[in-house]
């Protein structure tokens, strides 16, 4: 596929999706969506089913064949979402790579990054990066800046994105920057702290021991009882 076919093909992917949001989108949904999550950008008012749905079905429409989307049509056409008008485009470019099976390139998530300004667009790509990590896509070196970034929400990236892989055996202890991180004060950080390590031990209570080594015995309080169990 040459670059100008991918370019059109993702152009045309992108729109599908878009439209196919935005045929499910619900005024009256938008209050409740914009009070939970506070997105920057406008809401539409979409129901995750009906979201998942909308990128499921513009997928099949341009790649008839499950999961046989082009890794660079893939790509394209998450970052022509991500960069869209609302905050659903975000999350559609999130689920468009899911579904894909497809992971962004490093300086994809550069150059993404500094548009995570709320809960949901930076789990749903928390959960992207977690499985690329599994998957050796992406390597925890590549994101590593994530842990000392001035943004409250790319911090917050950096610890829900290893979720995944330290539930499934990463030593917490051999992640660079997670000494600095786990204990963090600011919201967004704090309460993904909480949720890494309490995913965690629910799979891996052997895991408690390698936090532990990770916060020492000045951690926060709340993750220090989580711990003690």
């Amino acid at each position: 596929m040459t670059d100008e076919s991918t370019t059109a093909d993702a152009a045309a992917l992108a729109a599908a999706v878009r439209a196919g949001v935005r045929g499910h989108a619900d005024p009256a949904y938008v209050p409740g969506t914009v009070a939970a999550r506070s997105p920057g950008k406008p809401v539409l008012g979409v129901r995750i089913p009906l979201l998942r749905a909308a990128v499921h079905a513009a997928a099949r429409a341009v790649s008839p064949r499950r999961g046989s989307t082009d890794a660079a049509l893939a790509r394209a056409a998450a970052t022509m979402l991500w960069h869209g008008a609302a905050h659903e485009d975000e999350l559609a470019a999130c689920m468009l790579l899911r579904r894909a099976g497809v992971a962004p390139t490093a300086a994809m998530v550069r150059a993404w990054a500094p548009l995570l300004d709320n809960w949901l667009s930076v789990d749903e790509l928390g959960a992207v990066l977690g499985a690329a990590l599994q998957a050796e896509d992406l390597a925890m070196e590549d994101l590593a800046w994530l842990a000392v970034s001035a943004s409250d929400w790319q911090r917050r990236l950096f610890l829900v994105m290893l979720i995944a892989p330290v539930r499934a055996g990463l030593d917490p202890v051999a992640v660079p920057g997670l000494a600095e991180v786990l204990p963090d004060p600011a919201k967004p950080v704090r309460k993904a702290a909480v949720w890494l390590v309490t995913a965690v031990l629910k799979r891996r209570p052997d895991a408690a021991e390698q936090f532990r080594q990770v916060l020492g015995a000045a951690g926060p309080r709340p993750l220090l009882r989580l711990l003690d169990g």
